[in-house]
């Protein structure tokens, strides 16, 4: 009988690894093949450090991009008309990516009452833990946005510089205005984000 890999037989595991057999590169087929991994090969050291990470002309990291995540946020981007697509692993990990990329502190961020509440939280506890606070407004009044814009509500809330323009809660089946046309004035320098509706909480 023969021996099965994890029965003692260490070079048939590290053989199944390393296997030496590597399919022809030359295939093309209208689906795009799924690739999930986080460790990737390298030939040598020298290769791994000539790699740069901060953009996808080569691969550095399974987590960081594959040719499946990568082929699509090129295609998620030509779809929404976008200069750049960066897919992230759940609802809340996309929202705080923006949160930490765009506010600093000092700054003020913006929720509308309805929003997401684990976003909610993590504004609660991590951002401000970082100094930059946030402010609730009615999701069902756009003018309670407008209303946070103003001077005198950024000298008590700090100056705000990201807003969350929450669209139809899937827990709460809620209906918002479109507060980016209600807010007007000098809006200048602040930056707006609009997600789909969310999973139910």
């Amino acid at each position: 009988m023969a021996s099965q890999p994890g029965d003692g037989d260490d070079k048939t595991a590290t053989g199944i690894i390393h296997h030496p057999y590597v399919a022809p590169a030359d295939f093309e087929s209208p689906v795009v093949g799924v690739h999930k991994a986080s460790t990737v090969f390298f030939p040598n050291m020298a290769a791994l450090r000539a790699r740069s990470w901060v953009d996808k002309s080569a691969y550095t990291y399974g987590l960081h991009g594959t040719p499946t995540t990568f082929t699509l946020e090129a295609r998620l981007a030509t779809l929404e008309h976008a200069k750049h697509v960066l897919l992230a692993p759940s609802g809340l990990s996309s929202l705080t990516v923006v949160n930490m990329s765009l506010l600093k502190h000092g700054e003020a961020m913006l929720l509308p009452d309805n929003v997401y509440f684990p976003s909610k939280e993590f504004a609660r506890h991590e951002m401000a833990g970082w100094g930059v606070p946030h402010r609730l407004y009615d999701a069902m009044n756009p003018a309670s946005l407008a209303a946070l814009l103003t001077p005198d509500e950024a000298r008590v809330a700090g100056s705000a510089r990201l807003g969350d323009a929450g669209v139809p809660q899937s827990a709460r089946a809620d209906r918002p205005g479109a507060p980016a046309g209600a807010a007007g004035g000098d809006c200048a320098g602040q930056h707006l984000g609009c997600r789909p509706g969310l999973q139910s909480l």
